[in-house]
C-alpha cells in the first residue's frame, strides 16, 4: 500500500540511516546510564531498558555493532584532577546526588552476562574517562566508526559524528565547523564538529566540567557568541590555534591547563602538548607555549576526588 491517508509513501525520502556493513557505533554509555537509573527502581528493569536504548541507537545510526564506554566511579580521569587550572576540574559536581542505581547499572552493563549480541565491547574506564576511550576508538575505526554522545566534548572528533538534534551522521571534517544555536530559553549555544570545536572550547571553556577557558578575549569574557565570532571564519587549524594562543598570550594566561583538561586523548600516550607540536604556530606563540609548559600548573600529589 503506497498511499497512506493521502500520502504517497514511494515519494518519501528514507527517514532512518540504512544499516551499513561493518559500521561501528562508538557510544558514550554514561548519559544513557544516568537517564535509565533515574527512572527505574529495579536493577533488572534498568538493564533491560539500557539494552533497549542501545538497540535504538544502533537502529538510528545504521550500525552493526556498538562499543560502549563508561567512566567508573573513582576513575583517575587521565589525571585531570591534578591540573591546576583557573577552576578545579569538575569542582561544580561536588556533593551532587546521583541516582542510587547508577553505579550498579554501570557495573552490570560492563558484565558480559548482560551483553547483547550486538555489543562488540563494553569498557569501564578507571584510568581515563569514557570520552578518551571513545576518541581513541574514533581514530582507530576512522570512517567505519560513528561517535554518539550526550556530551558536547566529543564534537571535537574529526571523524563521523551522530548529531542528535538533526538526526544525521555528520561526515569526517579535517578542520571542522562551528555554528551558533540557542537553547529553548534563548541562551546562545555553540554547536559544531571537528577540531575547530575544540579551539572554540579553548576560548569559551566548558561549564559542565568547570573549565574556564580564556579569562578575557579582547577585553571581554568569552562565551558561545564570542567564540563563534572569533573562529567562525577560520579555514585551517593553524589559523584557529594561533588566534586562540594569541588571546592567552595577550593576557599572560597559561593555555596548558585549560588545553590539558579539554583535550581528549587520541591514543594511550597522547596529550595536549603533543597535539600542539603538530600545529604550525607563529614564532611568538611557539616560544610562549615553550615557556608556559614550564610553569607550575600540574600537581603530582593530588588525587582524584
Amino acid at each position: 500500500m503506497s498511499n497512506l491517508r493521502g500520502i504517497d509513501r514511494s515519494k518519501l525520502t528514507p527517514q532512518f540511516e540504512a544499516k551499513s556493513a561493518g559500521r561501528v557505533l562508538i557510544l558514550d554509555g554514561d548519559g544513557p546510564a544516568y537517564r535509565v537509573a533515574a527512572t527505574c527502581k529495579r536493577l533488572d528493569t534498568a538493564i533491560r531498558r539500557y539494552q533497549q536504548d542501545m538497540l535504538t541507537q544502533l537502529f538510528l545510526t545504521g550500525s552493526e555493532s556498538v562499543r560502549i564506554h563508561l567512566t567508573a566511579s573513582g576513575s583517575n580521569k587521565a589525571g585531570r584532577y591534578r591540573v591546576i587550572g583557573v577552576k578545579p576540574y569538575q569542582g561544580n559536581r561536588t556533593n551532587k546526588d546521583k541516582p542510587s542505581l547508577l553505579e550498579p547499572l554501570r557495573e552490570a552493563i560492563a558484565n558480559r552476562e548482560n551483553w547483547l549480541d550486538e555489543f562488540d565491547s563494553v569498557f569501564m574506564h578507571r584510568i581515563v574517562e569514557a570520552d578518551d576511550g571513545m576518541m581513541q576508538d574514533a581514530y582507530y575505526y576512522g570512517e567505519r566508526g560513528v561517535v554518539w554522545s550526550d556530551d558536547k566534548d566529543l564534537r571535537m572528533t574529526p571523524f563521523p559524528y551522530w548529531d542528535m538534534e538533526k538526526g544525521v551522521i555528520i561526515p569526517t571534517q579535517t578542520v571542522g565547523s562551528i555554528e551558533l544555536g540557542y537553547t529553548p530559553s534563548g541562551t546562545p549555544k555553540l554547536k559544531g564538529h571537528g577540531p575547530l570545536f575544540f579551539w572554540a572550547q579553548m576560548l569559551m571553556g566548558d561549564t559542565a566540567d568547570h573549565i574556564q577557558g580564556v579569562l578575557r578575549y579582547q577585553g571581554k569574557t568569552c562565551g558561545a557568541v564570542g567564540a563563534f565570532n572569533a573562529l567562525g571564519t577560520c579555514s585551517t587549524i593553524a589559523e584557529a590555534a594561533n588566534l586562540v594562543i594569541d588571546a592567552y598570550r595577550s593576557i599572560n594566561q597559561n593555555p596548558m591547563p585549560e588545553g590539558w583538561l579539554l583535550w581528549l586523548l587520541r591514543n594511550e600516550t597522547d596529550n595536549f602538548w603533543k597535539y600542539l607540536g603538530e600545529i604550525t604556530l607563529s614564532e611568538a606563540n611557539r616560544a610562549y607555549i615553550n615557556e608556559c609548559v614550564t610553569r607550575n600548573w600540574f600537581n603530582n600529589e593530588h588525587e582524584a576526588a
